[in-house]
């Protein structure tokens, strides 16, 4: 295995103490105040072995799916970590979505994969031609990658095309695994998960960005058992167990959820509208708008996304993400978890820094 530096984390880190910082991808945090827990009974130790136990019954309720197909991971960067210890090994081929987020791809680099690319094309809307994905299949692809929502797009696959993508897969002998941590910003059916859809779904998800809760590091992957069994058995070589007191907020965090999103829904309604009303009257800018959530990826016309940011760094002390960390030089992508003041502060900005340019 090899570990190199993973250029776009190092980035945004260097990134967050700007006065307008619109590069976090997720909502605002939230305080361990707004949940009411009873502290007093927290304990720093117990059983979690393999998860504490009234968290892994949390998280199977929720999805409605057996405890025997949830792993707990410590975040969703720890949960692809384990999905490809478990099904890769140096030489397979895996098939991930470009543009995509940094991690998806260092993760089977780090050990030793053959990495080959589906493109979800800003021309197509970022969707995904099937014929396109059948032939993009060899007879080394051992795992597909990719997210739903989009990062950084934004945008929504249906169940349906996912279906249809999981099942070209399955009939190869090849795995499918989904990266649904933006998913619960759609509605309705379309915010089931795809783990039910076909044999073969592997799906990673956490409580960090929908829910403003990435300090507790609450992950978690849902798996056919016989993977689960392999997961758990790397889990030995890495975290051997989670923080036992984290998982017990996280269990009691669970039947608030809901709560959280509906107090979300108003802001994440309002800035939606902010930036669809921003793209439509900068000429200098176009989208595909997003499904939903809090994220988007305007193409800037006539320059590169590395130009502007760092006109709006330096002069406005306003930042954004270059789009070359998402392998498209010619895009931003855009945070707008934050609150609408911030939004419309750093929107100003951006249009000021445009006219400059």
């Amino acid at each position: 295995m090899r570990f190199e530096k993973m250029e776009y984390l190092d980035w945004v880190r260097s990134k967050s103490k700007v006065r307008i910082n619109l590069c976090p991808s997720g909502m605002r945090n939230f305080s361990l105040q707004n949940f009411g827990l009873d502290r007093d009974k927290l304990e720093i130790y117990g059983d979690n072995m393999y998860g504490y136990p009234p968290l892994l019954e949390a998280i199977a309720s929720r999805f409605k799916v057996r405890e025997e197909n949830v792993v707990t991971a410590i975040g969703t960067s720890h949960a692809i970590f384990l999905v490809c210890a478990a099904l890769l090994q140096a030489g397979d081929e895996v098939l991930i979505e470009k543009p995509a987020y940094e991690p998806l791809l260092a993760v089977p680099r780090a050990l030793e994969t053959v990495i080959s690319r589906i493109e979800r094309k800003y021309e197509n809307k970022y969707q995904i031609d099937l014929d396109e994905f059948d032939g993009s299949i060899s007879q080394k692809t051992k795992l597909v990658i990719l997210t739903n929502l989009h990062n950084p797009s934004g945008t929504f696959l249906k169940r349906s095309t996912l279906k249809d993508m999981a099942e070209i897969a399955q009939k190869r002998g090849v795995w499918f695994l989904v990266d649904e941590i933006y998913l619960d910003y759609m509605e309705g059916e379309e915010r089931e998960t795809s783990f039910s859809l076909a044999e073969n779904i592997i799906v990673i998800s956490s409580l960090t960005k929908v829910y403003g809760l990435g300090g507790l590091r609450c992950g978690w992957i849902l798996a056919p058992s016989k993977i689960v069994k392999k997961m758990r058995s790397i889990i030995d070589y890495t975290s051997v167990e989670g923080v036992f007191i984290g998982e017990q907020v996280s269990a009691g965090v669970f039947s608030q959820l809901d709560s959280i999103l509906e107090k979300n829904k108003e802001l994440v309604k309002q800035n939606s509208m902010m930036m669809r009303n921003f793209i439509q009257k900068e000429e200098k800018l176009s989208w595909v708008e997003p499904a939903a959530g809090i994220l988007c990826f305007p193409k800037v016309e006539g320059l590169t996304g590395d130009r502007l940011a760092s006109l709006l760094l330096e002069k406005y002390n306003t930042s954004v993400v270059p789009g070359r960390f998402f392998e498209d030089p010619q895009h931003i992508r855009i945070g707008y978890g934050v609150t609408s003041g911030i939004l419309a502060r750093g929107l100003e900005n951006i249009k000021k820094a445009l006219g400059e340019l």
